[in-house]
């Protein structure tokens, strides 16, 4: 990647694959607002106090005399002087000394406008130390008046009684909703984030910057109502299936009329492309990808399939040893004697194998395919034997088209490379860091075989996302490693695992 192209670029970015995390990372969500909301409420119930007021209102009466003083002024100025006294330390002092115990809580006066009134409040953390403290202010209040006033004296209005709610309470449902939608924000911004920077290929123009290859061609998302035209309904076999681990696949073929438009011609110009490569001179081509979870498979079966439309003939060798699929895809029935995987273990003779390939009636496509996984994968495509199949499949066949296990995990398409003539990588949307994908692609370059590009897989975008689509390959994921499934192997750029 060039210098400039380095950095976030929001050509790159594309909405639906920000929405389609979002709606992936739910859960993450929802727990990060539980967690806020439960902490709120911790914080609210063990570390804030709350807090409990009484109060009492004094008049600035004449001594000796239930009279107000006649002199507004003087009374107010009065007034002002005793508030001071009444919330002074030498009073607090005095109350405790008078009691021979500390007092809890703190004692405000305020003169009532420019009157005589003065508001007496104090606050505790208990109602009874609220009190308590009140009424040791309107017993020992007298004993320090003489130092304001000899002519003055305080009377008390009311009588201060219990409180029986808080004065500083909280809303904790209020409080809480408001701490978990802040957590579940902020989280949703974390993985926004980590989304937009992931460096995975999101768009075309992402795919022609970060890539070190060319862009053969871009599928398009096939989403759930082709799902449902093709009867994937969860029955009770499926579900059972889900709960071990393991995942259906059913047909995604293009002879399908289910199927959209715009997937089966972008499997046509796959087909023209490798047509045009043939008139190079070159008959054997393999399909890849960096993990599991991107589609390979069915782009591999359906080319060929398409190829085989045209009047040609096409052999199509599934040599994922390790977790056969193409059977289940194509919906074909294959013999255990018949098995590519066991006819290689045996060492059978080239004509053997191709004479137990399987033939397509609706296509005409002529299949090697394996039912079962295999653990001696590496000696059986190292073999010399697959070399001669190969080699004469390519002098009986049109076309040969190879579905290899996924870079990323095992070193099976860099041997596959080494017999084919061409070699193209799928990359599904949103899956793989390029320069995860720039390191598989080196390694098909270092092959024998031509390496013709990318295909750019399971494209979809938040407008057709409105429209009805959803999800989509997932259903052909079938499992390397922890990171992209469950083969046991985990990943890491540039590492090649047998």
């Amino acid at each position: 990647m060039d210098e400039k192209n380095r950095g976030l670029q929001w050509s790159h970015i594309e909405p639906y694959c920000l929405v389609r995390t979002l709606l992936r990372q739910l859960w993450m969500l929802l727990l990060a607002a539980a967690a806020c909301a439960m902490a709120a409420w911790i914080v609210l119930s063990c570390f804030v106090t709350r807090q409990y007021t009484s109060s009492t209102t004094f008049a600035v009466t004449a001594r000796a005399s239930t009279l107000y003083y006649t002199n507004i002024t003087a009374a107010a100025d009065m007034a002002a002087s005793y508030s001071q006294l009444l919330q002074s330390r030498v009073l607090r002092q005095t109350m405790e000394q008078n009691l021979g115990m500390s007092l809890d809580g703190t004692v405000s006066a305020q003169q009532l406008g420019e009157t005589n009134l003065i508001r007496v409040t104090v606050t505790a953390d208990t109602p009874r130390q609220a009190l308590v403290l009140l009424k040791a202010v309107s017993d020992n209040y007298g004993t320090l008046s003489a130092h304001v006033s000899s002519t003055a004296v305080l009377s008390q209005l009311n009588a201060p009684t219990l409180s029986v709610a808080p004065s500083r309470s909280y809303n904790v449902p209020k409080i809480c909703l408001l701490a978990g939608v802040i957590g579940a924000g902020l989280t949703a911004v974390a993985v926004a984030w980590a989304s937009v920077t992931s460096g995975t290929v999101q768009t075309q123009e992402g795919a022609r910057s970060d890539l070190d290859a060319k862009l053969i061609s871009t599928v398009p998302h096939e989403g759930r109502r082709t799902r449902k035209l093709l009867g994937w309904v969860d029955d009770r076999r499926e579900r059972r299936s889900r709960r071990s681990g393991r995942r259906l696949r059913r047909n995604l073929n293009i002879s399908s009329p289910a199927i959209s438009f715009a997937f089966t011609e972008s499997i046509h110009r796959i087909a023209e492309k490798f047509q045009h490569e043939h008139a190079k001179g070159r008959r054997v081509f393999l399909f890849s990808s960096v993990s599991a979870a991107e589609g390979k498979s069915p782009l591999a079966a359906n080319t060929a399939i398409s190829l085989a439309s045209r009047g040609v003939s096409v052999l199509f060798i599934d040599l994922d040893l390790r977790r056969p699929v193409q059977s289940e895809m194509l919906g074909l029935s294959v013999k255990q004697k018949n098995e590519l995987g066991t006819l290689l273990s045996e060492s059978a003779a080239p004509e053997k194998i191709l004479s137990a390939a399987v033939t397509d009636p609706s296509t005409g496509l002529h299949s090697l395919l394996s039912t079962k996984s295999y653990t001696d994968v590496i000696e059986l495509l190292a073999s010399d034997q697959l070399a001669r199949v190969v080699a004469l499949a390519r002098e009986q066949y049109d076309y040969v088209i190879i579905d290899s296990p996924p870079l990323g995990f095992f070193s099976d398409s860099e041997l596959l490379s080494d017999l084919s003539d061409a070699s193209v990588l799928v990359v599904r949307q949103d899956t793989v860091p390029a320069p995860e994908i720039n390191d598989a692609i080196d390694a098909l370059r270092a092959g024998k075989a031509e390496f013709l590009g990318c295909i750019l897989n399971d494209m979809a975008h938040l407008t057709a996302y409105s429209a009805g689509y959803g999800y989509g390959y997932g259903y052909y994921g079938y499992g390397y490693g922890k990171k992209y499934d469950k083969y046991g192997y985990g990943h890491r750029s540039g590492q090649k695992q047998q």
